[in-house]
């Protein structure tokens, strides 16, 4: 269900490292992550996280001014939703505020699950100052649709994000979070198919149980899933992934950690 409101203001100040301000085109999200921690951030029941996603149909109108009385900054898109969900393509809120932000030239941080952002590719490299990410937890998708069911397909993300580098554009795969199946012989694929791609650089982040997120990953995750999981989120399985990211890379593609 996607529902309209308005809201007062579009950028707002960010504690993410590298960004400046968020801007969220949507409240809710339609990918249905069971992973999403953004509810307890947010203080939002999960419940009604899911009911429904709300456009700010205003958000281009209050961007407009707010670009011309605050101080220039790396504008993060997709900080607690996906600008890119179902609801833009009919709504085209995020292409209105990159238009907004193009004329003034400001920096921006996009991140998305979503193959939809081509559509604004001509736009998008415009931009003096870009990023362009793409979320890739699994290159396994039988495993990207029991975490994220309603999200688009792992082989779009990575057609997209080509597309992205191919075009000149700085891009990063954010692997955020790691599914922990991942295991240390398989990190020399992932590591090719992204430097072969061109992609600039790899984040890597670990899962964040927050609020009620570890429960709702129990009721879907197999029993072996579960056991797996739980012993790696809990131990330190991403220090050594990381390690082996770094090592793999050798410099060919910029490996860091994601800090939340």
């Amino acid at each position: 269900m996607i529902r309209e409101r308005w809201c007062k203001s579009a950028l707002t100040s960010s504690k993410l490292p590298g960004i400046d301000y968020s801007l969220n085109p949507y409240v809710g999200c339609a990918h249905g992550c069971i992973y999403c921690y953004v509810p307890s951030t947010l203080h939002i029941s999960r419940e009604e996280w899911n009911k429904a996603v709300y456009a700010k149909v205003n958000i281009p109108a209050v961007l407009r001014k707010e670009l011309k009385i605050k101080r220039k900054g790396i504008v993060g898109i997709s900080t607690s939703t996906d600008a890119y969900q179902t609801a833009e393509k009919n709504y085209e809120i995020t292409r209105k505020c990159l238009m907004l932000l193009l004329k003034h030239d400001w920096p921006i941080d996009i991140l998305t699950k979503s193959d939809l952002i081509v559509r604004d590719i001509n736009i998008i490299k415009k931009f003096s100052d870009v990023k362009v990410g793409f979320t890739i937890t699994t290159l396994n998708d039988e495993s990207r649709k029991i975490l994220e069911p309603y999200a688009p397909s792992i082989e779009k993300r990575i057609e997209a994000l080509k597309k992205f580098a191919d075009n000149g554009v700085y891009t990063y795969a954010f692997l955020g979070p790691l599914y922990p199946e991942i295991e240390e012989n398989e990190i020399d694929e992932w590591v090719d198919l992204f430097n072969d791609m061109g992609v600039n650089e790899i984040i890597i982040d670990n899962f964040h149980l927050k609020g009620d997120v570890w429960e709702n990953m129990c009721k879907v995750l197999s029993k072996e899933k579960k056991k797996l999981y739980e012993k790696r989120i809990s131990g330190n399985y991403y220090e050594k992934i990381y390690s082996e990211f770094k090592k793999k890379a050798d410099g060919k593609i910029v490996v860091s950690r994601a800090f939340v």
